[in-house]
């Protein structure tokens, strides 16, 4: 079953998501896609397929063109975890257990949410440290009116408040939001991504159980080969320790 959905959040804007599953699971996965991505991102779509015949699976746009979503260049990372917050407390109290996924930008919002009563989170290439990234690419960076175009083959417009809250969180900012989460982490690289070559990600502070896997044979999207099954079967074994 795929049964679409739409919430209003408090501030007005509306939420377009979509549920895969019976409607009847006693577990729950709520995923958090990339920078410009969407729900239906290739391993998000897989993910659904792959998990539904035992959890409900819940994805949903951060932004998007229908009507009264919100759009990328009003947002910020707080207003993804805000969001991700709100479908939760409207949909996550029914489930016995609750998994959240994350990919890319999609870790810090799932960490700046910190959400309560989550048995277990896996975050895929989650971006960490991102004023390394800033610095590292300052060129891809360029400023045009108070936005901020972030030229990556195709250029994605981002506003100030995200660029400057992006740059506040470095390396001792996500240190400390590992440190104060709720729930172990499971951090999955891809092997040929820029954050394999990192000493620290989500997983190594916070709980004891936290744990990190590398995906072989691809970048960050997980779209090469076999990348995707293996992103998921590790995800999988992941959950299914809880």
């Amino acid at each position: 079953m795929e049964k679409e959905w739409t919430l209003q959040t408090p501030d007005g804007a509306t939420i377009y998501g979509v549920t895969n599953g019976s409607g009847h699971a006693k577990s729950a996965i709520f995923m958090v896609h990339c920078l410009a991505g969407d729900r239906n991102h290739y391993a998000f779509k897989r993910a659904a397929d792959y998990f539904s015949p035992d959890y409900d699976v819940y994805r949903f746009d951060l932004y998007t063109w229908k009507a009264g979503a919100r759009h990328l260049i009003d947002c910020t990372i707080q207003t993804h975890a805000d969001d991700l917050n709100y479908v939760m407390a409207e949909y996550a109290s029914k489930y016995s257990k609750v998994f959240l996924i994350g990919h890319s930008y999609g870790g810090p919002s799932v960490m700046l949410a910190n959400p309560s009563h989550v048995t277990a989170v896996s975050l895929w290439d989650p971006s960490y440290d991102l004023n390394k990234i800033q610095e590292s690419f300052t060129k891809k960076y360029v400023e045009q009116q108070r936005l901020y175009s972030c030229d990556w083959g195709i250029c994605i417009l981002i506003g100030e408040p995200m660029y400057q809250e992006a740059g506040q969180l470095d390396a001792h900012a996500c240190a400390e939001l590992s440190k104060k989460f709720k729930s172990p982490i499971q951090v999955i690289h891809a092997s040929e991504g820029v954050y394999i070559h990192d000493a620290e990600s989500y997983h190594s502070h916070g709980d004891k159980r936290n744990t990190r896997e590398v995906v072989s044979g691809t970048e960050h999207n997980f779209y090469e080969g076999h990348s995707c099954d293996d992103l998921l079967q590790l995800t999988a074994k992941w959950f299914e320790k809880f």
